[in-house]
Order: C-alpha cells, then structure tokens, then sequence
C-alpha cells in the first residue's frame, strides 16, 4: 500500500508533530526519498523520535522501511515532460498541461465514500453555510450560489468580513457547514464538512467528513482552485443526479418567478 494511502487511513489517530511529518510527505515526496533522518528532522521542525513514530503508526517496522516505500511509490508516478523540453507549445499550455496533471493525480486519490457522504449531507440539510477565508471565498461563493440554486436554503459567508458570519451562531442539528480552509467552533449539532490542502488545518480536525486538495503551491501556481473548482463540480453533478425531479421542479418554478419580473435566468 503506498504511503500517501496510509497517511489518509490514519491521519485521524496522529499526534500533532506526526500530522506535520505526514503532510511534508505528501508535499515534498521526493526530497523525503533520499533525506536523512537529521536532515528531515530540522527541515520539517520536528524530533527524529517523532519521524520514527510515524513509521511505526503507519505499520512500518523502520524508518528505513518507509523511506524505501516512498521510493517505490516515486517510481510508480509516471513522469512528466518539463518545461524546457514541451515541443511547439507556449507558455499558457504548458500552465495548463501542468494543471490537469497534477487534477488527474489528485482525483486518483479521492475517497469515494468521503465524496458520498458529503453529497448525502448537503442534500438532506435543511439548512446549508458555505464558509471561505480569503481567496477560498469565491469558490465558496460560486458553490453556494449552485446550492442555493438547486436546493434552496443556502448561505454564503465569507469568513469574518461580512454580517453573514453571524448565520454560524444559527447553526443547528439540521444544518451543514461546509468549510473551505476554514476554522470555525463545532457546536450547536451542525455537520461540519471540511475541504482543505492540509491535513493540519483546524478545518480537518473538526470535520465530521474532509476530503483534502493536496495542492502543491509550488507547483501548481499561487492560489490555484483548478482542483477545487473540480471537486464541486463533481458534488453538484452527483447532486442534480440524486435529486433530479425535485431540482426540475424547484428550476421551473425559478424561471416563471423570474419571467414574471422580466428578469433573465438560467
């Protein structure tokens, strides 16, 4: 089993400094191949016992034994043509090849019964908050707007900035909250689904169901959403699948409520 597999599978009974050691693998493969473990121990900020903990809580008899892991799954990646070699294409396709690469990657490892039960749990809520931070928020902004459009009863709140972020003190056992690198308290009964690209974040702890983008910034480009915008998608898609009558019904009756002011809607 690769080591990526067996940090997801575990990541929920790591200590802190081993959550920190599991997500620099995750982000820096490579490098971690052929590091020593003093080397690994300073670059990452963290003991070299810890380092050793997390071989032992991912199965590993050794550290050695990980790090070989790591190797074989580095093999196992196909590899990619880099930039100063692409034949005949600029600069704006090599971005782009890049992008769906790294998605291709990423969707690989998505968990599909995560992915279930977020769908189940945004469709049978009464009430839905989509929550972003920052840059997160249009992404949240263009998931909720969707939501709202198809099942009614959504609410944007862009995190600390606007009045809307008083709508999570009305949080209650028949709501979900979905966060977008988010941090905000559990309570009230509400669902807490988180998206993020750590598994350190504060989101992922409080999660009832996360999936993580595992976006490399370094590779992939300063607040990159191309995987984001991908993994809502997809929620939508399986969204108006399981809801098909209800979401025609609840679209007609928005286009004739619109017609009537004279307002265009799709």
């Amino acid at each position: 089993m690769k080591v990526e597999q067996l940090i997801r599978e575990k990541i929920s009974s790591l200590s802190a400094g081993q959550k920190k050691v599991a997500e620099y693998i995750l982000q820096h493969l490579d490098s971690f191949s052929y590091s020593t473990l003093a080397k690994l121990s300073k670059e990452i900020s963290v003991s070299e016992t810890t380092i050793i903990r997390l071989a032992y809580s991912l199965g590993f008899e050794s550290f050695s034994e990980m790090q070989r892991t790591v190797q074989n799954d580095i093999l196992s990646i196909p590899t990619t043509t880099s930039d100063d070699t692409l034949d005949n294409r600029n600069f704006y396709q090599n971005i782009i090849a890049k992008e769906l690469h790294y998605i291709e990657n990423w969707a690989s490892h998505l968990n599909r019964e995560d992915m279930d039960q977020i769908v189940t749990h945004l469709t049978n809520a009464k009430k839905r908050l989509i929550v972003g931070a920052r840059s997160s928020y249009s992404a949240a902004l263009w998931m909720g707007t969707l939501l709202n459009q198809l099942l009614g009863n959504t609410k944007v709140v862009h995190e600390f900035y606007d009045s809307n972020f008083e709508y999570l003190t009305e949080a209650s056992e028949d709501t979900v909250v979905l966060l977008i690198s988010a941090h905000v308290a559990k309570n009230h009964g509400a669902k807490i689904l988180a998206v993020t690209d750590s598994i350190s974040s504060p989101a992922w702890a409080l999660a009832d169901h996360a999936i993580i983008t595992e976006i490399n910034l370094n590779e992939m480009g300063f607040n990159s959403f191309s995987c984001l915008y991908c993994l809502f998608d997809s929620i939508v898609a399986k969204i108006r699948k399981t809801r098909c009558k209800s979401i025609s019904t609840r679209l007609h009756d928005l286009e004739e409520l619109y017609s009537d002011f004279d307002l265009f809607y799709e």
